[in-house]
């Protein structure tokens, strides 16, 4: 019977030394900023995005088109090669301006089809 009781509080030791081990290992993980850090994907500055595709569309046009008159997607996450239109009124009527992300930084190309 004492063999059986030896036996069990050696093994519940051994047990409760690994769950130790294994705490202070995840701990020292944690601290030391090993997990990997969750980052926000990073989006077209709206405000930016209007005015280039102003730019793009105001040569030609009797009235520079306001920020007002421009209609982008919002929240466009910086991705290279991404395409999407936006759309811009224009002396009274309606265009449509293709967007382009050229790279990672967010350089833009926008183009008016013709």
């Amino acid at each position: 019977m004492t063999d059986q009781r030896s036996f069990s509080r050696t093994l519940i030791a051994t047990a409760l030394a690994v769950l130790a081990c294994c705490g202070l290992a995840v701990t020292i993980k944690v601290l030391a900023g090993s997990p990997i850090a969750v980052q926000p994907p990073r989006v077209l500055d709206q405000g930016a995005l209007e005015r280039h595709v102003i730019n793009a569309v105001e040569y030609g046009a009797r009235k520079t088109p306001t920020e007002d008159d421009v209609t982008c997607p919002a929240s466009v996450v910086v991705e290279a090669g991404r395409k999407f239109e936006c759309d811009v009124r224009v002396d009274g009527t309606s265009k449509i301006v293709e967007v382009e992300i050229k790279d990672d930084q967010g350089d833009l190309t926008a183009t008016t089809p013709e």
